[in-house]
């Protein structure tokens, strides 16, 4: 498609509306727009959209897509994006919201991601956040950028809409274009009335292929000041779990499901909730994906929200104005809060959504701008409103200082509570080079981070989460040197000592011997001891799935190895040779607890390269073992199954038997194996 076209569709498509958009539908301006927009575009000067490339691979579908096979009479909407990017996490319910009030008349959303970071290049980290995320269309790992360069993107987010016949209509970027898409959409509905092709897409969800933990992208985690006990942002469960530094649950904040709603503590809800800190006999959350500041009651439970409307607050337009506030707290809009600290009775806080840092007056109930211009860069200046960030994710204070994980510039800068901003570690001398990332340890600016979601001050020593480095680094306050501390630069979850690997690494918190790990992509919780650089993955004990958390788990073609697997001793028993041995499995389970109704439990059989699954839906499982030959033989037999108990509080049990079988003529054709949960 020649780049002189391409600009000529732009103009067409990027007539800016002011309506907002509504759930009832765009305004009548809009619609004429789209439909003029539309018909010029396939009338006067129509352009055929390329295909997809061959060999690139896809997720969230059986197999790859084609513009010409599956999708020709189709409306396309492609969403360019990369899961590092907080905008493209932003438009996210505006894509849910256009499948599925058109994906049975036509529409097929498809996301090409073209990854920013290295890190986001890869097929397996990509699932991870289309998981994350909850993406239910067709993602194509766009990581060369071929369907990038091939529609003329230039920023993420990035729309491109296709008509039916494969013809390009045009593109949008930036957040907020809700109304605009689903006006052209309508346009298109129109025009191809009768002629879409309305069945479903072949999907096949990557959320349906990895099973439910007791933990799901857990993102920050906190510790008590007495040191009685730590807090998880449990993110995709939505909600906050507290635990014994033994790992062992205590209660939880939030049912799981993901909503906007205060009150008790077994019936609040969070959606997608980060920053955690505790002040004053409360623990105050950043609620992320509702775009407000919640605070727990530690004495009763209780969950009220104190700053935040839900809606997503656009913050440049107001610091355009030179609006500062203090406002209301529960009549501002905030923007992807991500992290809060307390220093002298004052939250500070990470609002990564508009690239900034606000404060929180927890006794008057408001907010005010702090730190930044707005702008999505990394700028050090005197003047704290002059300066500029790039999503800030992570925050902590040594005494004198605030620091900042500033994930987008892969940097960690150092903030003064009256004035200056300066760069401490990473970033490059351009304050617009966002691309200035890498592993490199060394003093000062240069390639030492990759996207840093935390900085933790401790004992006269920053830490570093560094999420897609896979590490934890230190920070010398005094001379900006940047060490790596643990991991080997690969996900992976391994605690051998000087081998040890961490996945996505999101959070930090301070123990009396050292540090404990939101290992976010691993579902873990992990502690560091400091005298010896020793990792070690907490058990956690007893943290319930939420219901509709079991119920949404699968397994995949590879089951997970969950952590809290049971592993009993090596059966030994005799079998019969040459024959298909029928065999049982039976679950005990104490009263009140029974299989999760809908839940994927299932067990399966490997038997050197060949894997046999058998659904779990009883107390008694009947399934076969293939005839085995006369002589000794190992299988192994993976049991995952989910119980609930009447008040929806569910727990997942994972358990490995190893089978050694010695097969001869004559002997048993049954086997039995039994398996007893305890809560």
């Amino acid at each position: 498609m020649p780049a002189m076209r391409i600009a000529l569709l732009i103009a067409v498509c990027l007539v800016p509306l002011t309506a907002l958009a509504k759930d009832d539908g765009p305004s009548q301006s809009a619609l004429i727009w789209a439909r003029d927009a539309v018909a010029a575009r396939l009338d006067e000067d129509p352009v055929q959209a390329e295909d997809f490339p061959e060999g690139l691979d896809w997720l969230n579908v059986r197999r790859p897509l084609s513009l010409e096979r599956d999708l020709k009479q189709k409306i396309v909407l492609l969403d360019f994006w990369t899961y590092c990017c907080i905008n493209c996490i932003h438009v996210l319910p505006d894509l849910e919201y256009l499948e599925k009030k058109y994906a049975d008349k036509g529409l097929a959303v498809v996301g090409v991601h073209s990854a920013k970071f290295p890190n986001e290049k890869g097929k397996r980290q990509i699932r991870e956040a289309i998981r994350r995320y909850e993406i239910h269309h067709p993602v194509v790992n766009d990581n060369e950028f071929a369907v990038w360069r091939s529609y003329g993107a230039r920023a993420w987010p990035t729309f491109a809409l296709v008509a039916p016949g494969g013809v390009y209509v045009g593109r949008l970027s930036g957040e907020g274009r809700r109304e605009e898409l689903e006006a052209l959409i309508l346009a298109l509905l129109e025009r191809f009335e009768g002629k879409l092709d309305t069945k479903p897409l072949p999907l096949r969800l990557e959320s349906s292929t990895r099973a439910s933990a007791q933990l799901a992208y857990p993102g920050k985690v906190a510790i008590a000041s007495d040191g009685s006990r730590a807090w998880i942002s449990d993110s995709n469960h939505n909600r906050i779990v507290e635990v014994g530094l033994d790992g062992r649950f205590r209660r939880a904040f939030g049912d799981g499901t993901r909503g906007l709603v205060d009150g008790p503590a077994g019936k609040a809800r969070f959606f997608r909730p980060q920053g955690l800190a505790e002040h004053q006999g409360a623990l105050y959350v950043c609620d992320t994906a509702n775009h407000v500041l919640r605070r727990i009651d530690l004495e009763t439970g209780a969950v009220t929200t104190v700053a935040g409307t839900g809606a997503k607050g656009n913050h440049y337009a107001l610091l355009s104005r030179k609006a500062y506030g203090p406002w209301p707290g529960k009549e501002t809009d905030l923007s992807s809060p991500w992290d809060i600290l307390f220093v002298n009775g004052t939250g500070y806080v990470c609002m990564a959504g508009s690239h900034t840092l606000w404060t929180f007056d927890p006794k008057a109930n408001t907010v005010a701008h702090f730190a930044g211009d707005g702008s999505e860069r990394r700028l050090d200046h005197e003047d704290l409103r002059k300066a500029a960030f790039a999503q800030p994710s992570g925050i902590t204070w040594d005494g004198k200082h605030l620091y900042i994980a500033d994930s987008e510039s892969s940097a960690i800068v150092r903030v003064g509570l009256t004035k200056g901003v300066k760069t401490l570690a990473g970033a490059s001398e351009d304050p617009k080079d966002l691309f200035h990332h890498g592993d490199v340890d060394g003093a000062g600016k240069g390639r030492r981070f990759q996207h840093p979601m935390h900085v933790l001050f401790h004992r006269g020593t920053l830490y570093v989460a560094d999420a897609y480095n896979h590490k934890i680094k230190t920070v010398d306050r005094a001379t900006g040197e940047v060490r790596t501390l643990l991991g080997r630069g690969s996900a992976g979850l391994d605690d051998v000592f000087r081998g040890e690997r961490f996945s996505e690494p999101s959070g930090l918190a301070a123990w009396e011997g050292g540090l404990f790990v939101a290992d976010t992509n691993n579902h873990v919780l992990r502690r560091v001891t400091l005298a010896e650089s020793k990792v070690r993955t907490v058990k956690l004990a007893g943290i319930p799935i939420p219901r509709a958390q079991a119920k949404a788990g699968g397994v995949g073609r590879i089951w997970p190895e969950l952590p809290g697997t049971v592993y009993p001793p090596p059966i030994e028993q005799t079998v019969t040779a040459g024959k298909a041995i029928q065999a049982t499995m039976t679950l005990a389970m104490p009263p009140g607890w029974k299989l999760t109704e809908g839940a994927p439990s299932m067990l399966r059989v490997r038997m050197g390269a060949k894997l046999i699954d058998k659904a779990v839906s009883g107390a008694v499982t009947v399934f076969e073992i293939p005839a085995l030959p006369a002589g000794r033989h190992q299988l192994d037999v993976r049991l995952l199954y989910y119980v609930c108990q009447d008040d929806g509080a569910c727990r997942v049990r994972s358990v490995d038997f190893t089978l050694r079988l010695e097969a001869k003529d004559g002997g048993p054709g049954r086997l039995g194996l039994s398996d007893a949960f305890e809560p």
